[in-house]
């Protein structure tokens, strides 16, 4: 099987879609599938995710822009490619996207297309008149040709077919690495909450600061990430404004200093209006963290699971549940996130979810009967 994903960035910057589609291709080719990613080089600044052989970056432009994502070195590199089983469109709304779906018609290769939140209707509303006139021009006829759409939920599924689409659908959720927990347990240290993510104004994490300032804890409230620089420095104001003195901004981080900052909290907070899947959520409970997240994300499973709180996403609601997870017994609290790392264990780890997206691609060119994560419109 082999399959060549294609998309916009690998930078570390560019957010959840460029990690979790550098997992996706990890755990296929973990699972013997030839997988591989065309994207664009880096631009100035940038900094690449990952050096992995199975990326290939493209050259670019002198004159690139990035809103478009035009690569004039892509279509060539598909051709190169016509011996792919499947191609897998990771990015909306970008050339990338209409070029692999274009070649892939030309060459008769099935493509499916990961949504990553594209068609949640805040989403929509972003560059609303851009993205209108880009669904008349080309985007959905990309959609709807796809052999198969991949959401990470249900709720997203619903968005999609609420546009008039429908063919198939696979619900599978993003991939998360496995590993270690960077903590040894404390139950007399002082509480500590925490935000992970990229800063942006639909994240609302001055939310968190407003939810902070009411309750005036001797903690800590740690603010990791990067993003935007008006949105930060925004937020850096407000904590000023609310003379908030325990707030600290940690700026990027990654890999094992991201788990060991994760770690130390007694609970992570996703205040956002929508999360299409929140992998953010998935790292703090493998952690062993419990999180507190807002019912625009799909994590239903915090409470179903005893390991959160999900909850309205108005500053009450969140001050309220912030309260109740720093007033919670230290071990029962513990007993929480170590329920939510057994949960990603079992059903968000790189390998679960790769086997999936395998089945997926063999339904998709015919070996295997539909399996029971894909949804067929006319059998609904």
């Amino acid at each position: 099987m082999k399959v060549v994903h294609v998309i916009n960035s690998m930078s570390s910057t560019h957010g959840g879609p460029s990690f979790t589609t550098l997992l996706t291709v990890k755990g296929l080719i973990r699972l013997g599938a030839d997988a591989r990613i065309l994207t664009k080089q880096m631009l100035l600044g940038e900094v690449p995710l990952s050096d992995e052989p199975f990326i290939c970056y493209l050259p670019v432009s002198r004159f690139y822009n990035e809103r478009w994502g035009y690569l004039r070195s892509l279509p060539k590199a598909l051709q190169a490619m016509s011996d792919a089983d499947v191609f897998h469109i990771q990015e909306l709304w970008q050339y990338p996207g209409y070029a692999t779906a274009r070649s892939a018609r030309k060459r008769s290769i099935p493509y499916v297309v990961t949504l990553h939140g594209g068609m949640y209707p805040e989403a929509m509303e972003h560059s609303f008149l851009v993205k209108r006139a880009a669904l008349q021009l080309f985007e959905r006829r990309l959609l709807q040709e796809a052999a198969c759409i991949h959401v990470t939920c249900t709720e997203e599924m619903e968005y999609y077919r609420a546009l008039g689409f429908t063919n198939p659908v696979a619900v599978i959720p993003n991939p998360l690495e496995a590993c270690e927990v960077e903590k040894t347990f404390c139950p007399d240290k002082p509480g500590k909450v925490g935000y992970l993510g990229r800063l942006h104004p639909r994240k609302r994490v001055e939310r968190l600061l407003e939810v902070w300032s009411r309750l005036r804890e001797p903690g800590e409230l740690l603010i990791m990430g990067d993003g935007e620089p008006d949105y930060v420095s925004f937020l850096q104001q407000e904590a000023e404004r609310l003379e908030l003195s325990s707030v600290r901004f940690s700026g990027w981080v990654s890999g094992v200093e991201k788990n060991r900052l994760l770690a130390s909290l007694s609970c992570l907070v996703v205040p956002s209006d929508f999360e299409n899947f929140g992998m953010i959520v998935a790292e703090a409970l493998l952690q062993e963290v419990p999180v507190i997240a807002t019912t625009g994300s799909p994590w239903q499973e915090l409470e179903t699971e005893r390991c959160g709180w999900w909850v309205g996403n108005d500053t009450d609601t969140l001050t309220e549940a912030v309260r109740e997870a720093l007033e919670l017994d230290k071990d029962l609290l513990h007993e929480m996130g170590k329920r939510g790392r057994q949960l990603i264990l079992r059903k968000y780890t790189m390998d679960a979810v790769s086997l999936q997206l395998v089945q997926m691609y063999d339904w998709i060119t015919g070996k295997i009967n539909t399996p029971g994560f894909i949804s067929e419109l006319n059998q609904e």
